[in-house]
C-alpha cells in the first residue's frame, strides 16, 4: 500500500523579516502570509487524507516565536488528527533549554523530534515505517554527520530520514555526503535549503512554502507524494502567493527617459509586477541630463513592490563646449566628473547630481 506524504520545512512562522526596503506594513503582511502558506498545508492534509507530514526543521523563528503563536500552531495540527505529524528542529528553531517547544501540549499526532547528541528512530508498525531523525540544538556549527553515517537501517522496512542539513562539504550547516546515505533510506526529506532541489529520485529538498527574499527562485510551495519500499513518487505542488523576481536591465547612454522608464515598466508579465517582489538590476551607461530618481519613482505606481539596485555609470551623450558653465553648476559638476570612472566616484557623482536637482536632501 501507498503511503500518502507532505514533505515540508523552512516554513519560518514568526519571521522579523529585515529587509531593507519592507515597510513596517509590508513586513507584518508577510508574515501572515507565511501563517496563510501554514494553513494551507494544514488543508491540504486534512482534505487529501494525508498519513504522514515531515517537517525536516526551521518550522518557527525560535527566537521571535512567542508561547501564544506555538500554541495555535499545536491547535491546527489537532485539525489533522490522522495525519502524524513528525517534526524535526532546524537552525531556525533549535531544540534546547530556551526552546519554548518544551512548555506546548502538542496533540497526539505530533512526534517533536528532541534527540540533538543521537539519532531517533521511530517506528510506526501499523505502516512499517521507520523514520530517522536528528534536531539541532543551537542555530551554527552542528557538525554530527558522522551519527548519520552509522545509521543502520533494516531492509524489511519502510525507511525515511527527516533532516535539516547542508549537501556541500564546505557549510556549516551539518554538512552530508549524499554518497553515504543515497542508498540507505526510501526517502530523504531534507530541510535547510529554501528552494526546491531534487537531489535523487530518493532525495529532495522541498524548500520554503512561501519566499522569504530575493535569493530564492522560481516556484515554491510543498513536496507532495506517495511512499512504499523502493519506490517514491512525488513533486512541488506550489502554494506560494508572492514569488520574489529580480530582472536585469542594461542600459546605453543614449536611451531617453521614457525608454528607460518603458523598458522597467514592461521588463517582465503585468501578472507578476501587481502580485510579487521585483527587484531591477541596473547596468550599463545613463545619460547625465537624465533624473533615474524620477524614473525610479514614476515606475513604482506600475508594481505591488518594486527595489532597484543601481549598478549604472553616468556619462554625457555627446561633446560639450563648457565655457561660460561656471555659472551653471549642474553642468559644471557633470564636468569635474566626466572622466572618472571609478565606482566609488560614480556614486558620489549620483548623489552630488540628485542634490543638486533637488531630488534628495543630505542631512
Amino acid at each position: 500500500m501507498k503511503l500518502k506524504f507532505i514533505h515540508t520545512s523552512d516554513i519560518h512562522l514568526g519571521k522579523k523579516f529585515d529587509i531593507e526596503h519592507f515597510s513596517l506594513k509590508e513586513r507584518e503582511k508577510r508574515r501572515q502570509e507565511i501563517w496563510d502558506a501554514f494553513d494551507e498545508i494544514i488543508k491540504i492534509a486534512r482534505n487529501e487524507k494525508i498519513e504522514y507530514l515531515f517537517i525536516a526543521g526551521d518550522l518557527t523563528e525560535g527566537e521571535y516565536i512567542n508561547f501564544n503563536s506555538l500554541n495555535k500552531i499545536s491547535q491546527k495540527f489537532n485539525l489533522i488528527k490522522e495525519t502524524k505529524v513528525v517534526m524535526a528542529c532546524g537552525s531556525s528553531d533549535p531544540y534546547n533549554i530556551n526552546s519554548l517547544y518544551e512548555y506546548i501540549q502538542w496533540p497526539d499526532n505530533v512526534l517533536l523530534v528532541k534527540s540533538t547528541d543521537s539519532v531517533e528512530k521511530i517506528y510506526f508498525s501499523e505502516d512499517n515505517l521507520c523514520l530517522y531523525s536528528l534536531s539541532w540544538d543551537k542555530s551554527s556549527g552542528n557538525e554530527k554527520s558522522q551519527l548519520i553515517y552509522d545509521i543502520s537501517v533494516d531492509e524489511s522496512k519502510l525507511n525515511v530520514l527527516i533532516l535539516n542539513c547542508c549537501l556541500e562539504q564546505d557549510c556549516d550547516k551539518m554538512p552530508v555526503n549524499v554518497d553515504l546515505i543515497k542508498n540507505k533510506f526510501d526517502y530523504c526529506a531534507l530541510g535547510g535549503n529554501h528552494n526546491f532541489e531534487q537531489i535523487r529520485n530518493n532525495m529532495a529538498y522541498c524548500g520554503t512554502p512561501e519566499p522569504l527574499s530575493f535569493d530564492e527562485k522560481d516556484e515554491h510551495g510543498i513536496i507532495k507524494g506517495t511512499l512504499e519500499k523502493r519506490n517514491v513518487e512525488y513533486s512541488l505542488q506550489p502554494i506560494a502567493k508572492r514569488k520574489f523576481i529580480t530582472r536585469n536591465i542594461n542600459l546605453e547612454a543614449t536611451y531617453s527617459f521614457n525608454k528607460i522608464l518603458d523598458l522597467i515598466k514592461f521588463s517582465g508579465d503585468t501578472f507578476s509586477n501587481i502580485k510579487d517582489y521585483v527587484k531591477i538590476n541596473l547596468t550599463g551607461i545613463v545619460n547625465t541630463d537624465i533624473s533615474m530618481e524620477e524614473i525610479e519613482n514614476e515606475a513604482k505606481q506600475f508594481f505591488y513592490y518594486i527595489e532597484f539596485e543601481e549598478n549604472y555609470s553616468y556619462k554625457n551623450t555627446e561633446d560639450k563646449n563648457y565655457d561660460g558653465y561656471e555659472f551653471n553648476i549642474i553642468e559644471s559638476y557633470k564636468f569635474q566628473f566626466e572622466n572618472h570612472q571609478d565606482k566609488l566616484e560614480q556614486q558620489a557623482f549620483k548623489l552630488g547630481l540628485e542634490v543638486l536637482r533637488k531630488e534628495k536632501v543630505v542631512k
